[in-house]
Formats: structure tokens, C-alpha cells, sequence
């Protein structure tokens, strides 16, 4: 018993590689009324310090296939492109939170074994020993208290009319926004499923926030 207590522990905490793993992520996008993914694109770090970073083209990557799945076409040269597509991601340091689980446990019944010593009126005595048996039952017992770290974590796309630029107005024409939180602190992680919630029913109702579940595979 005392197994199944530390397992199911261990399967809600870590939430181990091989079992049922999801990511539950909230999207909502805003985007003009003339808004189509039909043109060319670049995809832009929206900190400059990092557009050259291996973890920035790592992500780069991924958006875009996204994007062409969309009807964009990816362009290397952002002077040519006709979108420039802003790219940023977060994760928080962290919240500290508690919970319980509770213990089964037998609570009653099963293998009752008694003795002892019977004396007659003679003064003359017997040894006795037996066993009784009732169905067990089981039931909480008591809980288990444990301690965890939850992160939350952001995904943001905001793309532009290229041409706005040309004359210093930055002229967005789509901004979505997937948030998730949970025990996992590896953006790296959990990228692929959030944007899997990003880009799924990509131009919606505008405005509306979208709930999904995404299974996927983690390693935290």
C-alpha cells in the first residue's frame, strides 16, 4: 500500500516520460479585418539581442513551419518580406504551492488472531489459541502532504505590415498569445505543444480565448 501511495506521488509531481502528458494552454488572437496569411514572412526575435542566439533559431524553426502550414511564405531577406512576424517567449522563476493526496487504506475487518489462558473452578488451566476472519474494508486513511513548483509560461506572435515601418508606424495586423502553467520549468519542453495550441484554428473568432489540451511527450 505504502507503494501505491509514493506512485501516485511521483505520477502527479514529476509527471514522469511515458504516461498520459498534456499541456492545457490558453490562445487568444486579435487581427484586423483585411488580416491574410497568404504572403511572404520573416520571423523576428522581439528582444534583437537574441535574434542570433541558438535557442532563438532552435524556436525559429518550429514557428515557421507553422506559418507555412498557414499559407506564408518564409523569407529570408526581412527588407523583402512582406510581414515581419515578432517572436517572444517566457517563463516565470516559479511559485511554491502545496497539496495533499490521501492514503488508502484498510480501515477494517480481515484476520483478527486471539490467545490466552482459561482457568477452570479445579484450579486446573488450558492454553487457547484461534483466528476469525471478516471481509476487509478500505478507505482514506489519512493524506500525504507534498510540495511542488509551478511555472507559468508565454508564447507571443505579433506580426507586422513591413511597409508600416518604411514609414515609422508600426502597423500590427495580428497578435496571438498562448499561455500554460505547470510543473515544468523547460520551455524547450513543452514548446511544441504550446505551439501546437497557438497555431490550431490559427484565424478564429477574434478576441476569443481558446482552451486546449495537447498531448504530448516531456521530459522536466
Amino acid at each position: 500500500m505504502r507503494v501505491l501511495q509514493l506512485t501516485c506521488l511521483f505520477v502527479i509531481v514529476s509527471g514522469c516520460a511515458g504516461l498520459d502528458q498534456r499541456v492545457v494552454a490558453n490562445t487568444i488572437a486579435f487581427f484586423s479585418e483585411t488580416y491574410s496569411p497568404n504572403a511572404s514572412v520573416t520571423v523576428v526575435n522581439s528582444d534583437g539581442k537574441k535574434q542570433e542566439s541558438l535557442e532563438f533559431a532552435f524556436y525559429r524553426e518550429k514557428v515557421e513551419d507553422k506559418l507555412v502550414a498557414q499559407g506564408y511564405e518564409i523569407e529570408a531577406d526581412a527588407s523583402k518580406a512582406d510581414h515581419l512576424a515578432f517572436l517572444s517567449y517566457r517563463i516565470d522563476d516559479g511559485t511554491s504551492k502545496t497539496a495533499s493526496i490521501p492514503i488508502i487504506g484498510q480501515t477494517g475487518g480481515g484476520t483478527t488472531y486471539s490467545s490466552g489462558t482459561v482457568t477452570g473452578s479445579s484450579g486446573g488451566s488450558a492454553v487457547y489459541s484461534g483466528t476469525s476472519y471478516e471481509q476487509p474494508t478500505f478507505g482514506v486513511t489519512g493524506n500525504s502532504n507534498y510540495s511542488y513548483t509551478h511555472f507559468k509560461r508565454v508564447i507571443e506572435l505579433t506580426i507586422l505590415d513591413r511597409d508600416s515601418l518604411d514609414n515609422d508606424v508600426s502597423k500590427i495586423i495580428y497578435q496571438s498569445k498562448t499561455m500554460s502553467s505547470g510543473t515544468c520549468n523547460v520551455l524547450g519542453e513543452v514548446f511544441d505543444e504550446m505551439i501546437e495550441a497557438m497555431f490550431t484554428d490559427f484565424i478564429t473568432e477574434n478576441g476569443k480565448n481558446r482552451v486546449l489540451k495537447i498531448q504530448g511527450v516531456f521530459d522536466c
